[in-house]
């Protein structure tokens, strides 16, 4: 009988570390290959379609830190309160969405100056020109951080609750904390304005005056009521559907709008005691590396 069984076939282990590596080397490639392929297209998109113009507009912010609000207050003083559109995207592109758009060096090249351009990146990633103006907007870690998770209920088909959300945020990528230790550094530099979402929340006019006055836009002061009004948190809840990129899926959801609370200080009411610790001692963390000192973000 063992005569005439099948021989067992000869075992090959370098035959399947070879696989395996191969495999691997292969998956580690295309993640390079990928990567540069982003690269490039970064490259592309600043160097080639961008085409910086001296009075070019910045709005810099971590993400749910005051950006919208920043892009209408920018368009209404640039249109004396007379500002329309049917997405904000259109007057005031975000620039990291831009990158796979074939579309984007048109739609730069046909934006009036000053273009306004709205931008989560880093100071040396973005590299702003120095006849720029940046408008650099902070807001309260907890705050952003409420905001931040409200915008992942609102987009996403499985949301998570808040405890794993915050768990992800402070494990994974704080973009808060991340976006603060590449700007604050730069926030009095010649080009570039630092204005906290608190301090707008307090005096909204006062902070559109300082905003004109720092980019050279005039006010027609018979025009000043319009501005007001079109920059109003309650103006735009009621006008959502322009500053989402849900389009009628929004409705479809049903969780809320993109335009939420706009409120100061409701953040920290989230926070268990534990999350409280643990924010406040990144936070002073963060400060004491940056040699902040009275009223930061």
């Amino acid at each position: 009988m063992s005569a005439l069984a099948p021989s067992a076939r000869p075992r090959r282990p370098w035959l399947r570390f070879l696989l395996r590596q191969t495999i691997i080397g292969l998956t580690r490639l295309s993640g390079a290959l990928a990567g540069a392929a982003e690269r490039l297209r970064w490259v592309r998109l600043r160097h080639t379609w961008l085409k910086p113009r001296p009075g070019d507009i910045y709005i810099v912010t971590s993400p749910k830190a005051g950006t919208t609000w920043m892009q209408m207050i920018v368009h209404q003083l640039v249109t004396q309160g007379r500002g329309e559109f049917e997405h904000i995207n259109q007057v005031s592109p975000f620039l990291e969405q831009l990158v796979r758009d074939a579309k984007a060096e048109a739609l730069l090249d046909g934006l009036p100056s000053p273009r306004i351009i709205k931008t989560h990146l880093p100071y040396a990633q973005l590299k702003p020109p120095r006849d720029s103006r940046i408008l650099y907007v902070t807001r309260n870690a907890a705050d952003s951080l409420k905001s931040l998770y409200h915008h992942h209920y609102l987009v996403e088909d499985t949301p998570l609750d808040f405890s794993r959300f915050f768990r992800v945020v402070m494990d994974l990528d704080d973009p808060w904390l991340t976006h603060l230790e590449s700007w604050w550094p730069h926030r009095e530099d010649a080009n570039v304005l630092h204005v906290r979402y608190e301090d707008l929340a307090q005096d909204l006019e006062g902070g559109i005056r300082r905003v004109a006055a720092f980019c050279g836009l005039p006010i027609d002061e018979s025009r000043m009521g319009d501005i007001l009004e079109h920059c109003g948190i309650a103006y735009m809840k009621q006008h959502t559907q322009r500053f989402d990129n849900l389009g009628p899926r929004a409705a479809a959801l049903a969780r809320g709008t993109f335009i939420h609370q706009g409120g100061v200080g409701q953040g920290r009411a989230m926070l268990d005691e534990a999350q409280r610790a643990e924010l406040d001692a990144r936070v002073d963390s963060a400060r004491q590396r940056l040699g902040m000192r009275g009223t930061g973000p």
